[in-house]
């Protein structure tokens, strides 16, 4: 409801700081219902079922950005304020969201939370505070690189070859689109590759395109570059969130995803701040390409920590999960 409102009000509103206001509300309920749907999905699905879904959440945000995106720019041609009410497509879900997604199966009153001092202390002592600080640093860092694409891509693409702003949105969707098919495959990848091993494949993919985007001089080579690389930042989100998922318990769960995506957000805000210096001293080819060999260093590092480690899981945990009461079983 607080996403639908905050973001069609820019169809009313007439002063520039209450549009901004109404972003700022915006991005609350963004962050909300990022938290809120990932931490449904561990509640939902046992764990190889939960890296599927999670796959799934991530290609359905990705063919959203191909779809809206492009009508966004049709809406725009309309009147500069109709675009706007694409966020009033959340209405329609509410009634789905009320009636078909039912309240997680708890095993006692208490949900498995503490519910004392002494119970809040153990809880924390238990917590994988090592752990959440490398996947938060991991998605901070990744979303600083991956927001090069949308941020400085489209600079890119015209000052080194001349695209027109319908070619630049091309490139763009080939890159999201990457994304989704990405994602998509993520629960089948996750069953022959632990969470470290998929980091380095995401790495890997994105050393790769940000390395032939950086060397390239045809706007075909980028789109190539782009595809590939977005392909590997598909994996990102779904696969720290499902990382999370397997190393925390129950009773933090929420807030420890909460912090990923304080960090998603954040490496979005930070990215143009970090990047252009060095893009205006090295220029922008350089700075993909120099990237792209910072990421490849990475994904061998990551490479090699999944062959000689054996990163916690679900089902090595000192924290059993509850029954699961998913839609799925809900409609059974």
């Amino acid at each position: 409801m607080l996403y639908a409102l905050a973001g069609g009000s820019g169809f009313v509103l007439d002063s520039l700081i209450a549009i901004l206001a109404s972003r700022a509300v915006l991005g609350l309920a963004v962050a909300g219902v990022m938290v809120t749907v990932t931490a449904l999905i561990t509640d939902y699905y046992e764990e190889n079922r939960r890296d599927t879904i999670l796959g799934r959440q991530g290609a359905f945000m990705s063919i959203g950005g191909v779809v809206l995106l492009p009508l966004a720019g049709v809406l725009a041609d309309i009147g500069w304020r109709v675009p706007f009410l694409v966020y009033t497509v959340a209405l329609v879900l509410l009634p789905a969201m009320v009636f078909t997604l039912p309240e997680p199966n708890r095993r006692d009153p208490t949900g498995n939370r503490p519910t004392s001092l002494d119970d809040l202390h153990q809880t924390l002592a238990q917590f994988p505070l090592r752990t959440l600080a490398l996947i938060a640093t991991l998605g901070l860092v990744g979303q600083i690189i991956f927001y090069m694409v949308p941020v400085q891509i489209p600079f890119y693409l015209e000052t080194r070859t001349g695209a027109s702003g319908t070619v630049i949105g091309t490139a763009l969707a080939a890159s999201t689109g990457a994304g989704g098919v990405a994602s998509l495959l993520y629960g089948r990848i996750r069953r022959s590759l632990s969470v470290i091993g998929i980091v380095a494949l995401t790495f890997g993919f994105m050393s790769i395109g940000y390395t032939v985007i950086g060397v390239s001089g045809t706007v075909r080579v980028v789109v190539v570059g782009l595809a590939v690389a977005g392909a590997g930042s598909g994996f990102l989100l779904t696969n720290l969130n499902a990382w999370i998922a397997a190393v925390t318990p129950e009773a933090v769960r929420g807030r420890a995803l909460s912090v990923l995506t304080s960090t998603f957000f954040l490496g979005q805000f930070l990215s143009p701040l970090v990047i252009q210096p060095v893009s205006d001293t090295l220029g922008l080819g350089t700075t993909f390409a120099g990237v792209g060999v910072v990421l490849g260093g990475g994904a061998v590092v990551f490479a090699l920590a999944a062959v000689y480690t054996t990163p916690p899981t679900e089902s090595d945990s000192e924290f059993p999960e509850h029954p699961r009461n998913s839609p799925e079983k809900a409609s059974d």
